[in-house]
């Protein structure tokens, strides 16, 4: 599949502006979070029925009317509106799947979705940041890309960011300290393929392995597979997940509007990092107001980056069956 040039003369950019596409349960925890922030002024949902839409702003605009919350404007709003923001966040999909249904089985429904979506977008003349969360993100995000005819750097899938904070979490209970003193990375697809990176993992800037205490953490296998069975077993026991992403949506968002060069695990196109091209993953990367604005190699050890590398294979399969 070719990229597509987007239309000339890009729509005029609201640069608070941030609007969510798809007004379900993420879009919707996403939205939340966004309202807590101090960085969006405007907020717009695009979703499939004017009239429940109607109901989300308003419950929205009730909540940022509370004393000594940071104004925000929320908007019922339509793909121009959408197009003439800084950033639009896809969160729109197929969600019937169920407990037993991988990420990867919901592609060609989704794709479809995707598709619509942003050759509604492209038509609008949006040039702005695009951040992805429909599954599988990875995937799906390349695809964005090549519909939109966006540059790489500006579609922005949530990656493996949010298993990477399972990871740092899972760490950080095992040896009693705040996760923000863990740095660790899920890399690969966010699935069943990906890969925990733990030969560069530090607690507090020494090697996980020689922390004090590592010793009761559970085998690295172990807390892999936790890792990769946490969004089912939460969808098991409520139905859907929410929250987490949710803020990883806020969080991806914050280092763009603020230009932060946050290092996040988000997915992006590789161009040779990993000795990998031509398929969107999650890796450690920097983001700021052009979106990804590099892309960090972490130097993964052999098995590692052999894992890594058969994930991406999983992903080029995918994405393979879609050309097809």
């Amino acid at each position: 599949m070719t990229s597509i040039s987007p239309r000339s003369g890009a729509a005029a950019t609201h640069e608070n502006r941030v609007s969510i596409i798809g007004c379900g349960r993420v879009g919707m925890s996403s939205a939340y979070a966004l309202i807590q922030s101090s960085f969006v002024r405007e907020l717009v949902l695009v979703g499939r029925s004017f009239e429940k839409t109607e109901g989300e702003v308003m419950d929205l605009t009730h909540a940022v009317s509370v004393p000594m919350k940071s104004p925000v404007q929320v908007i019922n709003g339509t793909y121009a509106d959408a197009a003439r923001s800084s950033i639009v966040v896809v969160t729109a999909g197929d969600s019937t799947g169920g407990t037993d249904v991988s990420r990867l089985d919901l592609l060609e429904k989704n794709a479809t979705i995707v598709r619509d979506i942003l050759a509604q977008l492209r038509q609008e003349g949006f040039n702005g940041i695009l951040v992805m969360a429909t599954n599988p993100v990875d995937v799906l995000s390349r695809l964005a890309q090549q519909v939109s005819g966006l540059p790489a750097n500006q579609v922005i899938g949530t990656g493996t960011l949010i298993d990477t904070a399972r990871l740092r979490g899972l760490i950080a209970q095992a040896l009693q300290v705040e996760p923000r003193a863990v740095d660790a990375y899920i890399v690969g697809e966010h699935g069943d393929s990906e890969v925990a990176a733990w030969s560069r993992a530090t607690v507090a800037g020494v090697a996980l392995t020689r922390y004090p205490g590592a010793e009761r953490l559970p085998s690295p296998e172990e807390m892999l597979r936790r890792i990769r069975r946490a969004a089912p077993e939460v969808v098991k026991r409520k139905g859907h997940t929410s929250y987490a992403i949710g803020l990883c949506v806020q969080r991806i968002c914050e280092a763009v509007l603020r230009d932060e060069q946050a290092a996040l695990a988000v997915s992006t196109l590789m161009t040779g990092q990993y000795g990998l091209s031509d398929v969107y993953l999650g890796t450690p990367c920097i983001v700021g107001k052009n979106g990804v604005e590099q892309v960090i190699e972490l130097d993964l050890d052999a098995a590692e980056l052999a894992g890594l590398q058969k994930s991406a294979e999983t992903l080029k399969e995918l994405q393979a069956s879609l050309e097809d």
